[in-house]
């Protein structure tokens, strides 16, 4: 057994600090670990375990917990507690201390961004794009900048090297020359001197005369100028008269700041810098058990928008604010705002540790993220079932007949749950909602849309519509309000948030007050109003909104960007995979699993296929596995589905990879070419069947083009990375003993954030030290446990063979003339790495510079990889020649309409020209590949007797490889999708009104047959279609698209 630990008063190891010893720092870490949680009965066995192995000093589990307390008081984050306006009791972590130990962790600090940057056409980061760029307001946004030895803020003087005053509104980065780096630049209103009241002098601020300038330019600061300006003969920078707004008469007053004192952040600087830390905020929900029993926990995480999507998407770099399984999102962000508004108004101090020195930080959200539902809830919107179904925009859905009933169902802001997703489009669709399941027992009357309501509801749908506007919603909500507050105003409110698609939940708490106390009203009206105007004076809180509406520089309608996700992996995705199992035949399923199975996926970069999953448990798959499906449901799916079904898919693996561009070279030309794959996208599921758009998310997918122009590429507002941290939350919350959740939780990820911050070397000032200077970091030796030994540094892999002379490779038969002496000895590679990052094995097809076009790129097999003995890249462990195989695309191949591949010689190449691996399919379809094959069955690792059938990546390279789509006409399609799917039932006699072009062509007309006589069974209606100059396009050819977040895809024609 180990020796006792000492007493409780013998010296710490300072090597240790702020740990005692080794024993208490390596436990305590344990304890705290975020995916590797211990309760106190596997800590009491580990502890025993120790014991047993003859370690020394191990501190009982008591000890470990007052060495917990005390840490945490010491150097880490607080837990503050709230009772929120609804009732509830829950804990917010301190958002101040968060981001204090982000500024002060230096493996986060160098990666912070502070400053947007004009990039010109390319786009990659948020701080790229048009949000944080150019609308952010100067309230929020970093208001100052240091220039040697002064501090220039906006919305005060300043003056140019040339003599101009300007006052700054924003500063950005950018390089004034192609491939150099950067450089601040800031952009401002010029001042125009002016005398006025006979010899006074001042400044009018003229907003129409933008001025931008390098940051080099700017020669005196507000202060400066005050003491200058009297021997400059300029006006008193102080004396701003107004300011011209273009377009409107007259000069305005100056309202921004107060002119005797300028930029209220300079007095509260005191010297220091300030910066602003833009935040990506998120709030979802999950379960707080490991069992199937739901115990439902909304959350709230942040992580900070100035970091690289790379860095901004780890584990570790989400933050955790609050969770409780009793309080609502919207009660829960009241406490946060609370936190946001004094960091907005205050600021929040912090040590830079690269700086080396005190900084005030500004807190701002650049946008909030989370699913459909709880988007639609924060930004106080009926949801995805209402009339008004689009959180953005004011698009209408169907129109309900007089007593026409909603389907019933569970979910946030009216969402309904529906598992009916993986049916044909004529049975899963609710009218406007997610889904149109309905609870057993139920009786719902729904309304049979005739033909010219189904074409007037897609044009809604895929036309252009007014957008949510912050104050038309409050304006809105306010008057809801003064309806409830008035004595039988309950009907005239619902209403109101019916027209107008309006609904707060944080506001429908205190109207259900409102309504429940007027029910018990008794007495003339006159009498129940008095009253009820006393019961609202008196019980009901002045600001009853919801508290989005607080955060400053925000609009929940517009910064609530589409997520991909469940919009298209968990959207489009899964509706048109389930529905193609659903269609498929059970013979022909079988067919469809050998095909997945027998799929070459290398290029996608993922384990092959499992086509007894993908196939028979569809309802069952996750995001992941419909991102595979996405790329591979064209080469699988040709003859098993219709056409019209066909094309539509060919479409959808066409716009995936567009949507997930990790990098945007041109944003111009990028949006153009998704909007136009978004539109035909739509444009083919309205040739399958306008039903689809009872699914909300088609329509939701058209402002994803404007979200990426704001926000940056789609994947920095993602939230797989949030998704996954749910596990977090659920293993904390296991890990409790659910007496207090929210408190038990938030204390285990301020603990978690602690150990972080501590072994990331981060810097503290110890609560009980009084000297503000003294800011102390962990000691060596715990620093020293991150430096564990770097593992996986080879970037080839060497077969198990013997070196053989160059002579004898096959480099050597198809390059001539060889890059090194025939007689030299080279050993031949299994793998290599790419720019990219993945590993590269023979065989592989991948993407490289085409050596005979310049610029251009060609596709290669990867024929041979070599490593020269005693070369500098075998020191390194790396590859020196790969020996491709090229080919050029030629014509689209039907039925899938992608490129056919054409073999075009050899080429030795460097294996760092490989950009990245492609997905390269056989062209099965016109060679009649079947399930002829057998391969052997592994059960437990062991070759089974049975066998089974068997038939014989990054997207931003890949975009001049595309084949340009011809866009259908959209009025065609809904018109055939409509001819279509009327066809499938009973017709109600309706005209149809046609809209030009198709106007000018003739009219369709539907006609019914009268119904049998009372007592007769009904006969099969007959119906005349008579569509003169319509017909149904052909099947447009699919461009090219990329691997993982987007692989490209070609067939292969075999010799």
């Amino acid at each position: 057994m180990g020796t006792s630990r000492p007493a409780r008063n013998s010296t710490a190891n300072p090597d240790w600090y702020p740990w005692p010893d080794k024993q208490s720092c390596v436990l305590d870490i344990v304890r705290h670990l975020p995916r590797s949680l211990f309760s106190d009965s596997q800590m009491e066995i580990i502890l025993w375990c120790l014991g047993v192995l003859g370690v020394d000093n191990v501190p009982s589990l008591f000890v470990l917990k007052t060495l917990d307390k005390m840490l945490q008081s010491h150097c880490g984050i607080t837990s503050i507690r709230h009772r929120g306006p609804l009732g509830h009791i829950y804990y917010v972590n301190e958002l101040a201390a968060i981001l204090a130990q982000e500024m002060a962790n230096p493996r986060v600090r160098p990666n912070l961004h502070f400053f947007p940057e004009d990039a010109g056409s390319r786009m990659k980061e948020a701080w790229h794009a048009a949000r944080w760029l150019r609308e952010m307001s100067p309230d929020v946004a970093t208001p100052m900048v240091r220039i040697g030895q002064q501090d220039f803020y906006v919305n005060e003087p300043s003056k140019l090297e040339d003599g101009r005053v300007v006052i700054p509104r924003r500063w950005f980065f950018k390089a004034t020359h192609p491939g150099v780096e950067p450089v601040l630049h800031g952009e401002g209103w010029l001042l125009h001197a002016v005398t006025f009241q006979g010899s006074r002098r001042g400044y009018v601020v003229h907003e129409q005369d933008v001025v931008a300038f390098p940051g080099s330019m700017l020669s005196l600061s507000l202060p400066l100028m005050i003491k200058t300006y009297e021997s400059d003969r300029l006006p008193d920078p102080r004396a701003i008269i107004g300011r011209v707004v273009a377009g409107e008469a007259g000069v305005h007053p100056w309202t921004y700041t107060d002119p005797e004192v300028g930029n209220p952040w300079r007095a509260r600087a005191k010297g220091h810098r300030v910066v602003s830390l833009p935040l990506w905020l998120y709030c979802d929900d999950t379960s707080g058990n490991m069992s199937k029993k739901w115990n439902k926990h909304n959350s709230w995480l942040l992580t900070l928008a100035g970091l690289p999507r790379e860095l901004a998407q780890q584990e570790n770099n989400v933050h955790f604010l609050a969770t409780s399984n009793i309080a609502p999102p919207l009660e829960m962000l009241h406490g946060i705002v609370s936190q946001l508004e004094q960091g907005q108004t205050e600021g929040f101090w912090a040590w830079d540790v690269i700086e080396q020195e005190m900084v005030l930080m500004i807190p701002a959200v650049l946008a909030i993220l989370g699913d459909n539902p709880m988007q639609s809830e924060l930004s106080c919107h009926v949801g995805l079932t209402g009339k008004l179904f689009c959180r953005n925009c004011m698009v209408r859905g169907k129109e309900r007949a007089d007593g026409e009933r909603m389907p019933h169902g569970k979910g946030r802001a009216g969402e309904v749950s529906n598992g009916s997703d993986s049916s044909a489009p004529d049975v899963s669709a609710s009218s406007t909602g997610e889904g149109g399941g309905q609870e057993r027992g139920t009786h719902t009357r729904l309304h049979k849309e005739t033909m010219q309501e189904l074409i007037d509801r897609a044009r809604r749908f895929l036309g252009n519509n007014d957008r949510r506007r912050r104050d038309k919603t409050l304006e809105v909500l306010e008057n809801i309000f003064q309806k409830a507050a008035t004595v039988g105003g309950m009907t005239g409110a619902k209403k109101l948030k019916t027209e107008h698609g309006v609904k707060d939940t944080f506001q429908d708490f205190f109207l259900q007050r409102i309504f429940a106390f007027g029910r018990k009203l008794r007495g003339s009206h006159a009498e129940k109003q008095l009253l009820l105007d006393a019961f609202v004076a008196q019980e009901i809180p002045d600001d009853i909104l919801s508290p989005v509406w607080r955060i400053k520089d925000l609009d929940p309608h517009q910064d609530t960007p589409v997520e991909i996700l469940h919009v298209v992996l968990l959207g489009f995705i899964k509706y048109f995979w389930r529905d193609a199992i659903a269609r498929i035949p059970s013979d022909k399923k079988e067919l469809l699993k050998t095909r997945l199975a027998s799929l070459d996926v290398s290029g996608l970069g993922i384990a092959p296929l499992s086509g007894e999953t993908l196939v028979t448990y569809a309802g069952s798959l996750t995001g992941r596995d419909f991102r595979t499906v996405s790329q591979v449901a064209p080469f699988v799916l040709y003859d098993l589905v219709p056409q019209p079904c066909y094309q539509a898919w060919q479409s959808l693996s066409a716009l995936v990879p567009l949507i997930w561009q990790p990098e945007i070279r041109d944003i111009e030309e990028h949006l153009e070419r998704l909007q136009a794959a978004i539109d035909y996208f739509l444009d083919c599921t309205a040739q399958w069947t306008p039903r689809w758009f009872n699914k909300p998310k088609f329509h939701v997918l058209r402002h994803l083009v404007d979200h990426i122009r704001r926000f940056g590429p789609a994947v920095l507002f993602a939230t797989e990375g949030f998704e996954s941290f749910n596990a977090i939350i659920r293993s904390k919350s296991v890990h409790s003993n659910h007496q207090a959740p929210s408190r038990d939780i938030a204390y285990g990820f301020a603990r978690a954030n602690r150990t972080r911050h501590l072994l990331s070397g981060g810097v503290f000032l110890p609560r009980a030290d009084d000297n503000p200077d003294h800011w102390k970091s962990a000691g060596r030796l715990p620093l020293a446990l991150t430096d564990l030994p770097h593992v996986g540094t080879r970037t080839c892999t060497l077969t198990n063979g013997r070196a053989v002379q160059a002579g004898a490779t096959m480099t050597a038969v198809h390059a001539q003339p060889l890059p090194f002496p025939p007689l030299s000895y080279v050993w031949k590679c299994s793998s290599f790495v790419d720019q990219g990052g993945d590993s590269v094995q023979v065989s592989s097809w991948v993407l490289l510079p085409d050596p005979a076009i310049a610029a251009k790129l060609c596709i290669g097999r990867v024929a041979e990889i070599l490593q020269v003995h005693d070369s500098n890249a075998s020191r390194s462990g790396r590859a020196d020649i790969v020996l491709i195989e090229r080919f050029v695309c030629a014509d689209t191949v039907a039925p899938y309409g992608v490129p056919r591949l054409c073999a075009a010689g050899w080429k030795a190449i460097d294996p760092k020209d490989v950009l990245c691996t492609v997905n390269v399919q056989h062209n099965c379809a016109a060679h009649g590949c079947g399930d002829t094959g057998r391969t052997a069955v592994f059960q437990e690792r062991e070759r089974a007797a049975s066998t089974r059938a068997t038939v014989m990546r990054s997207a931003v390279h890949l975009q001049q490889l595309r084949r340009a789509q011809d866009p259908l006409d959209r009025e065609k399609a809904i018109l055939a999708g409509a001819r279509a799917e009327i066809g499938r039932k009973p017709l109600r006699a309706s005209p149809v009104r046609l809209q030009s072009p198709v106007q000018q062509a003739g009219q369709l007309l539907v006609e019914q047959t009268c119904s049998q006589p009372s007592g007769r069974p009904p006969r099969r209606a007959a119906r005349r279609l008579l569509v003169p100059l319509i017909c149904d396009d052909e099947c447009m050819p699919r461009a090219a698209t990329g691997t993982g977040s987007g692989g490209q895809t070609f067939p292969v024609s075999s010799p």
